[in-house]
């Protein structure tokens, strides 16, 4: 099963970089995004946070968005209806080395644009480097995954190739609204925080935030600077953003296995 996903996930790689929209979606918004917000933007604090960090916070989550849900839904759509997976299906691959080889895809891309939206921050913004790695790295890697499944499981439900945008676009602004990245988690009304903290976008934006300044961002609200906490305190705090992104990812998977088709829709 192994060496059938790694041989999978190498062509996806060789047909990811051959492919210049899915590289302009993933890495080239993300960090156009990256590179020129903090400059429009200016000085200041946001929840807490130096304007700059905030902006970074959200770029990375919005990039997560853009690679794990709307760059996988349209892959998976335009292979299923140009009949690449059912010719997939034909060969020795099993079904989940098919799965596997996609996703570790989105997961290697993924930790590519992380390195390269927190290098831009540094050199071109003096943003310091995240306090805590191990716990951005593993919110990360858990969010693309969350993400993955969520369009795994809806791209059963969509019909052609160009009907993606009608589920992508909202899926975005939803990425982007609920992250922090346009408006502050900490300036929302108190039941749109509610709703936020029940999906997956404001869980993963705390988990970056609070491993990117070293501080508890977990369930922030107000202006105030949060404390300072541990490598272990960090991972510790996450503890209901962990189970918030458990459920949407087994729900998610559950969704997968109910909606997913291999035979092209019509219609």
């Amino acid at each position: 099963m192994t060496a059938y996903t790694l041989s999978h996930f190498r062509l996806t790689q060789t047909l990811f970089w051959r492919t210049p929209v899915s590289v302009g979606v993933a890495l080239g918004f993300p960090i156009l995004f990256g590179g020129l917000m903090p400059l429009l933007v200016g000085g200041g604090a946001r929840g807490g946070a130096p304007v700059g960090v905030a902006i970074v916070t959200g770029v990375i989550v919005m990039g997560m968005g853009t690679l794990g849900f709307m760059t996988l839904v349209e892959s998976f759509v335009m292979k299923r209806q140009l009949l690449i997976f059912k010719r997939l299906r034909g060969t020795e691959l099993p079904d989940l080395a098919i799965f596997g080889g996609e996703i570790l895809t989105v997961v290697s891309i993924g930790l590519l644009q992380l390195a390269a939206i927190v290098g831009l921050a540094k050199v071109a913004h003096g943003v310091d480097l995240p306090a805590d790695p191990a716990l951005l790295v593993v919110t990360v890697v858990l969010g693309l995954a969350v993400f993955a499944a969520m369009a795994v499981a809806v791209s059963g439900r969509i019909p052609a190739q160009g009907a993606t945008a009608v589920v992508s676009l909202p899926f975005l602004l939803l990425t982007i609204g609920l992250s922090g990245f346009a408006y502050p988690t900490s300036a929302f009304p108190g039941w749109l925080r509610a709703v936020s903290s029940l999906l997956p976008f404001q869980r993963v934006a705390e988990g970056v935030s609070t491993a990117y300044l070293g501080r508890d961002y977990v369930g922030h609200a107000g202006s105030a600077v949060p404390p300072k906490v541990g490598v272990l305190s960090g991972f510790l705090l996450m503890w209901p953003g962990w189970l918030v992104l458990a459920a949407w990812l087994v729900l998610s998977l559950l969704a997968a296995k109910r909606w997913f088709r291999w035979e092209p829709r019509r219609g």
